[in-house]
């Protein structure tokens, strides 16, 4: 089973290549449900004030805003830039012993349309990805929300997935994450950059959901940064090291859902069950049993797709997305976000 914890790298073996006659898999998104057509923009942002933990110079961020706009022609942003997508390609490939030339990621397009103004966005939704784990992988979630109305702000947390800033320029992964004290300077770093990237944009209100490390780091930036009104943990362990981290051990004074996947749960976690006891406000555990870890993400459909496009059987899927039908999970896995934010991010 591939750990909640470190959602990462590929499981193994040789890589099998595609065929000279396959055309590369390309991403086909889930169609929002909401009544507003989609715009999204990058941003490079640099904390000067803030030193990077994993290489020389100031603390450098890559943030995809998503929104609401109106519906105009205009060309569609692309899933991945085309400097980073051979590297996300090979670690999603990788899953299932594929090489990175059977997917394109650069060729596939989202529902946004890039660079359009904003319209009408009046709640604010912050997101991070899983440990090792690129903020494209946020994509399904944070256009589903755009197209309800609310502004998404995912993030790339640098040094822990390929991250392409401006002009082409990629930089790799380099945490390693077999360090205890390497895991909680990334949790810290995670936390850093969501506060600096709210006071960046003058966000004073606002919800955050994360998927596996980063539905933990959303707890624990809730913890210290009371702008933060809501939040939702999608199939994260909330740990420092093997012990409860300090936000499962305190809980929250403001309402938190926990979402778990496959097996995952407070019966079988000790830190959701402290956090659980801890939380002193509204709190909710939502449950996909027949998923796996990769469900939460947009690792569902597009390994599913992938695997179908390749003849990889189903049996091969199971540890990564478990056995749900995709549109299933899509489905249930946006129904609890966007009702938690829904209620408690109301205008």
């Amino acid at each position: 089973m591939i750990s909640r914890r470190l959602f990462i790298g590929a499981m193994g073996a040789v890589a099998i290549p595609a065929s000279k006659t396959s055309t590369p898999y390309r991403v086909e998104l889930p169609a929002p449900t909401g009544p507003h057509a989609i715009g999204s923009k990058e941003l490079h942002l640099v904390d000067h004030g803030r030193p990077d933990p994993w290489r020389s110079g100031p603390r450098e961020l890559m943030v995809s805003l998503w929104f609401p706009t109106l519906p105009l022609p205009g060309p569609r942003t692309p899933y991945a830039g085309s400097a980073v997508a051979p590297a996300l390609a090979a670690e999603m490939a990788g899953y299932l012993k594929l090489s990175g030339d059977t997917v394109d990621l650069a060729g596939s397009t989202t529902h946004a349309r890039r660079n359009a103004p904003v319209d009408r966005a009046r709640r604010v939704v912050m997101y991070s990805p899983g440990s090792g784990a690129s903020r494209v992988i946020g994509t399904n979630q944070a256009e589903e929300l755009a197209s309800h109305g609310y502004l998404v702000v995912t993030v790339d947390h640098t040094g822990e997935a390929p991250v392409e800033f401006p002009g082409g320029r990629v930089v790799m992964p380099c945490i390693p994450w077999e360090d205890p004290v390497a895991v909680r300077t990334a949790t810290d770093t995670r936390v850093a950059d969501v506060r600096f990237v709210l006071d960046r944009l003058r966000v004073r209100r606002a919800g955050m959901f994360g998927y596996s490390m980063g539905g933990a780091a959303a707890a624990s930036a809730m913890l210290v940064d009371r702008r933060i009104r809501a939040g939702v943990n999608l199939d994260g362990g909330m740990y420092d090291g093997d012990q409860p981290s300090e936000v499962a051990r305190k809980g929250l004074d403001r309402p938190f859902l926990l979402f778990g996947a496959g097996g995952h749960s407070r019966a079988t976690d000790p830190s959701w069950e402290a956090f659980w006891k801890a939380q002193r406000s509204w709190k909710r555990e939502v449950l996909l049993p027949d998923g796996g870890h990769g469900s939460p993400g947009d690792y569902q459909f597009t390994l599913a797709g992938l695997a179908r496009l390749y003849g990889v059987p189903s049996v091969d899927l199971e540890p990564l997305v478990g056995t749900v039908d995709p549109v299933v999970a899509v489905a249930r896995v946006r129904r609890a976000v966007r009702g938690v934010f829904g209620y408690f991010l109301k205008p």
